[in-house]
């Protein structure tokens, strides 16, 4: 059976020549595919390590709307914060700095600092994969504990569109997206934007702690060659949050 040997250029170039033998014609059903940190697909019943995956399907189902809420349901996993405002995540006990997380495969922060899932909605996001354990320090020191690896729709072999808007009496959600692709490429717009009224994070009267956060993702890829295909990904997000100071004398909200 031929090896098949992947090397990251970049974060938005993957090269994958493969050695296939022009008389091997036969079709293998890999089954399910797991892809963690990376651009290699992994055949579920081969892939040794200790990793979990949530779907866009799955999200939708359970009435998740937020990256936080669906990662705490993942084992392992330890989600804390205060509130909207400020949320980490901390894989088996480990630091919260010692979680890498991805977004298409793309570093979420630099360096060693963490990356605070302040607002991140699960609108455009088509699954969330977790890779928990040791192994995962090939991808750096602050990936000793783990990494969870964040992938957007990028839509499937035509035109698609579509959007979703929800509202409360607490604040709204709304999300649009649209994406054209061939057989050899595509290109992908995401639009999300959240407003959560919050609530008071002093449990003392005071004003309630709101977020906003917008997002906007545009990608695309083309298969320049059988075995290479290039692409980009450009991604922003804008997050505005309400928090309360902190006071060694104040004995009420107002303080």
């Amino acid at each position: 059976m031929s090896k098949v040997h992947l090397s990251t250029l970049a974060t938005v170039v993957a090269i994958a020549p493969a050695l296939v033998s022009a008389q091997e014609e036969d079709v293998f059903d890999l089954g399910e595919i797991i892809v963690s940190g990376g651009f290699t697909p992994i055949a579920a019943q081969k892939y040794g390590r200790s990793a979990s995956v949530t779907t866009s399907e799955e999200l939708e189902n359970r009435g998740i709307t937020s990256v936080k809420d669906a990662l705490r349901s993942v084992p392992g996993l330890m989600v804390n914060g205060s509130g909207d405002t400020f949320t980490q995540v901390r894989i088996r006990g480990a630091e919260a700095n010692h979680t890498l997380i991805l977004i298409d495969g793309t570093e979420a922060a630099g360096g060693d600092g963490e990356y605070i899932l302040t607002g991140l909605d699960t609108a455009n996001i088509e699954r969330i994969e977790v890779m928990r354990g040791p192994q995962s320090v090939f991808y750096g020191s602050n990936a000793s504990a783990g990494v969870i690896n964040i992938i957007t729709k990028k839509g499937g072999i035509g035109t698609e569109y579509g959007g979703s808007i929800e509202a409360g009496s607490d604040g709204y959600q709304a999300s649009a997206r649209a994406s054209m692709r061939t057989e050899t490429g595509g290109i992908s717009l995401n639009l999300s934007h959240v407003n959560d009224d919050g609530y008071d994070a002093s449990g003392d009267g005071g004003e309630e702690d709101g977020i906003e956060r917008s997002t906007a993702q545009l990608s695309g890829d083309y298969k320049v060659l059988p075995n290479l295909k290039i692409g980009f990904t450009f991604r922003r997000s804008e997050v505005r949050y309400d928090h309360d100071r902190t006071s060694s004398t104040a004995t009420d909200a107002a303080g």
